[in-house]
């Protein structure tokens, strides 16, 4: 019985997919073993269901809404523990979607969220599949993906823990299959040769046979030592020297760190989750701070002295703060979730804390000059707490009452002790500068800010790169200022505490966490702090009010709330002394109100004024890239033969054969589909007849003689070449 061409191409088709899957598994294996990805078999299963897809020619609408059912429901069973017939997971997906683009577009990738990062998995995964599609039926070629698969698989045995050797035994067993039977079907296209199934099952048997022969050869064969030295020995040794050779910027990760004694250094990104939390608005989060400053970093004097207080006590009981009447605070809660273990208890920056709450808490230890919160265990060890609630009142600073300070009081002597330390041999230049800054401010607030705007200058750097060391005889602080001006929060708010001692204003160091970024969690919007948000910032200290936050860093703003209550009062006072007409008022408003209309408007046809106008703009030039392509498609028979046409008459040598094969196709896709069995010259009778020319059949007289004859090619081209560029034209129209 013979075997047509169609029947042995889907035959073909089914087993090039099998394999095919098959080879994208053997990428998988590597990612279940080297990640804690886990449920490995769902991506295998969506791999199969793409390529069924595929292999059914399911319109493409159809496919995209069959796929995206698919990785949304795996997405809500992977990262929801809603049920699945409850949609309230989904509006969470949409704004952890959107909050990740905006990671993207910021270049924030650390801070993509795991369901993104999964989504983004899928659509590779989906893009494999169609590219294993595109070979097989379009290309009838395996052999790149093949020696990628190799390569990937080489690679991860040799610089990773992943042994290899099964995996490559099976790659190459599926490989040498695959090519052996696309080499069968690509003759069997080509020549339009019926087979007969006895041949078929031959070609099968002795490929399947030279392939267990050359497995077994490979096993039992006599096998050379290395001939080439391992690279990953020369790699580590190289790496270890280089590291040996530039201990003087030796590099350490991000995150919160008990010792600080040794500042500088370029510091490497972490984008580990230490805690979540669902404030109602997005602020620091405090440590602990430091107040003895050694000329290389900070460090602390063991504190003996401490308050007790156990699990969900009012604090107000006991005789740790009282909040200055002076004060405008608005009381808030948020519960903390911790992924890191710490003994020490998160609270905001310069908020009041009233209460803490937590399930397995005991008894906690507060610090006062630290400002730092332990939790013990009944037995005084050290606990991790994983959740815990906090009650605080969050406090906003007038900054009118802050200009009243202009000196210490005379309570304030012990406390000024402390927050004025500075080395001995501190460089004359830092005192220097500390007073050119000050000397025409005349209240503690101004000066503050005085040297906290000076580090907004052109001349500082902020960079966690390149970070040096100060030298053996140099300060810390005096190397930042006057010769390096680059770092980052450690460089900066150090300075900052300097600078204001050296002014002699009281002054500490602050160390915590950044606000976060907004993220989904349990379907709850909280904000994730990551190891990449550890932070450091300055207080200083205001007569009567208390510890104020100030933030040195370029390119961060504090989160802290201020305002003046004497503009406020002074706009009341020049209301009353000049009475305004009232509709002067009203035009003037409007007018106020369209400047800002204009300017929205302006900012959303940038596209670049906020992530919405950015998200907008991009999702219409997708569209419009779609509609473009989409339109490019279906017009591909008018504009392709065109192209062809410049590409050819480009081209020297030999090759009217290819060119032949071209316009088929392109006869193609006009509508003169060639009917099964009929031959070549019956067609281009055919083709003559409907465009009323004789050329289609010069052109196949010359390609039969070149395929059967075996006549040379050379020259052949220019003859045929008016002939064929005018029937690809007739094809267009």
């Amino acid at each position: 019985m013979n075997v047509t061409t169609e029947k042995l191409e889907k035959f073909m088709h089914i087993l090039m997919y099998v394999f095919g899957l098959l080879l994208i598994t053997e990428w998988l294996r590597p990612v279940d073993r080297l990640t804690d990805t886990g449920n490995i078999i769902i991506f295998i299963l969506f791999l199969l269901y793409s390529l069924l897809l595929h292999y059914f020619r399911i319109h493409w609408s159809i496919r995209f809404i069959l796929i995206s059912a698919y990785i949304m429901i795996s997405l809500q069973f992977l990262h929801s523990k809603e049920a699945l017939y409850q949609l309230s997971w989904l509006k969470g997906f949409l704004a952890d979607f959107k909050g990740n683009l905006g990671f993207i577009y910021d270049g924030n990738w650390e801070l993509i969220t795991n369901p993104f990062r999964t989504f983004l998995f899928f659509v590779l995964l989906w893009l494999v599949t169609y590219l294993i599609h595109y070979w097989v039926m379009v290309r009838q070629s395996i052999f790149f993906f093949f020696m990628l698969t190799v390569i990937f698989i080489s690679v991860l045995d040799t610089f990773t823990p992943y042994a290899g050797d099964s995996a490559m035994i099976r790659i190459i067993i599926i490989g040498f299959l695959m090519l052996g039977l696309l080499s069968l079907l690509r003759l069997a296209i080509q020549e339009r040769i019926k087979f007969p199934m006895a041949y078929i099952n031959k070609w099968i048997l002795m490929l399947t046979g030279m392939v267990l022969v050359s497995v077994l050869v490979g096993f039992a064969a006599p096998k050379l030592s290395p001939q080439w030295p391992d690279p990953v020995p020369y790699i580590t040794s190289y790496s270890d020297k280089t590291v040996k050779e530039d201990s003087d910027s030796k590099r350490k990760s991000v995150g919160y760190d008990e010792d600080d004694s040794d500042l500088g250094g370029s510091i490497e990104p972490d984008s580990s989750i230490v805690f979540y939390n669902n404030a109602p608005a997005g602020h620091y989060w405090k440590v602990e701070n430091k107040n003895i400053y050694t000329g290389k970093g900070w460090v602390s004097i063991p504190e003996t002295e401490f308050h007790t207080f156990s699990n969900g006590q009012d604090m107000a009981t006991l005789d740790i703060y009282d909040v200055p009447e002076l004060l405008r605070t608005e009381e808030m809660t948020a519960k903390v979730s911790m992924t890191e273990s710490y003994s020490h208890i998160l609270h905001p920056q310069s908020g009041y804390v009233k209460k803490i709450e937590g399930k397995n808490g005991q008894d906690f230890k507060y610090y006062q000059d630290m400002d730092k919160v332990i939790s013990e265990q009944g037995n005084g060890e050290r606990l991790s707490m994983k959740e815990y609630e906090l009650v605080y009142d969050m406090p906003s600073f007038d900054i009118a009452e802050l200009r009243k300070v202009t000196e210490p009081d005379e309570s304030m002597g012990l406390l000024m002790e402390k927050n004025t330390q500075l080395p001995e041999g501190l460089p004359n230049r830092i005192f220097e500068l500390a007073s050119r800054l000050t000397r025409n401010e005349t209240n503690w607030y101004d000066k503050a800010k005085a040297i906290e705007d000076y580090f907004d200058g052109a001349e500082f750097i902020y960079s966690k790169d390149d970070i040096p060391y100060p030298k053996s005889n140099q300060d810390y602080v005096d190397q930042f200022l006057f010769e390096t001006q680059i770092g980052y929060c450690d460089n900066f708010s150090t300075a900052m505490v300097v600078l204001l001692r050296a002014a002699n204003i009281p002054a500490r160091w602050v160390k915590g966490y950044t606000e976060g970024e907004k993220s989904i969690l349990d379907g709850e919007s909280v904000y994730k702090v990551t190891n990449n948000n550890a932070h450091s910032w300055v207080e200083v200290y205001f007569s009567g009010i208390g510890w104020i936050p100030f933030e040195p860093t370029k390119g961060f703003n504090g989160e802290v709330e201020f305002y003046d209550s004497e503009l406020k009062q002074e706009a009341i006072k020049n209301a009353e002394e000049t009475p305004t007409n009232e509709e002067q008022t009203k035009k003037e408003t409007r007018e106020r109100q369209d400047t800002l209309d204009r300017e929205t408007q302006s900012s959303v046809k940038t596209g670049f004024g906020n992530m919405e106008g950015f998200l907008k703009w991009t999702a219409i030039t997708l569209s419009g890239a779609l509609i473009f392509a989409s339109i490019g498609y279906f017009l591909r028979r008018k504009w392709i033969p065109h192209l062809q046409i410049l590409r050819y008459r480009k081209k020297t040598g030999a090759h009217f054969s290819t060119a032949y094969l071209i316009l088929l196709k392109q006869l193609k896709r006009a509508g003169l589909v060639r009917p099964e069995g009929q031959t070549l010259r019956e067609y281009a009778a055919y083709v003559d007849a409907v465009y009323d020319t004789d050329e289609m059949s010069e052109l196949t007289a010359g390609y039969e003689l070149m395929i059967y004859r075996g006549d040379a090619e050379d020259g052949e081209w220019k003859h045929f070449q008016k002939g064929w560029e005018s029937l690809m034209r007739k094809t267009s129209s």
